[in-house]
């Protein structure tokens, strides 16, 4: 529930300007923010030291500032999924051209994506129109 909170109060910002986002953030999310915290200290207490959760809260807490400065920074996403979206055809194509049998095989493989790529931007930058398409 608590997360679900927090991503509550993101639907409701996105497409905000910056500054408004960054208001709302500190107004609504910081205090459920700052009672996860608490939670998470609490629970940390309850559950045996060497234990996986225990490892995993530990982790969390090690890395507090990193997992908040989205509420202090309206330029930031509350997670990383557009980030991950995008990185995700580079990353299945080096996984792909590992297979492709040859060292210039995948050579060759790693050409065509990059043509896609890049013909990919082109077209979202400025689409095709009669003037500049590639049939002209």
């Amino acid at each position: 529930m608590r997360i679900a909170a927090l991503f509550g109060i993101e639907r409701t910002i996105c497409g905000h300007a910056l500054e408004q986002r960054r208001a709302v953030r500190l107004a609504q999310t910081r205090p459920l923010i700052d009672d996860l915290r608490a939670w998470l200290e609490a629970k940390l207490a309850k559950v045996s030291g060497g234990s996986r959760i225990a490892q995993a809260i530990r982790y969390a807490l090690k890395h507090w500032a990193g997992l908040t400065v989205f509420v202090d920074d309206g330029r930031v996403e509350i997670d990383s999924n557009v980030v991950e979206r995008s990185i995700r055809p580079i990353a299945l194509n080096r996984k792909n051209a590992l297979f492709a049998g040859s060292d210039q095989g995948g050579v060759d493989y790693g050409v065509i994506p990059m043509i896609c790529s890049s013909l990919n931007r082109r077209f979202i930058a400025s689409p095709p129109s009669s003037e500049n398409s590639l049939a002209s």
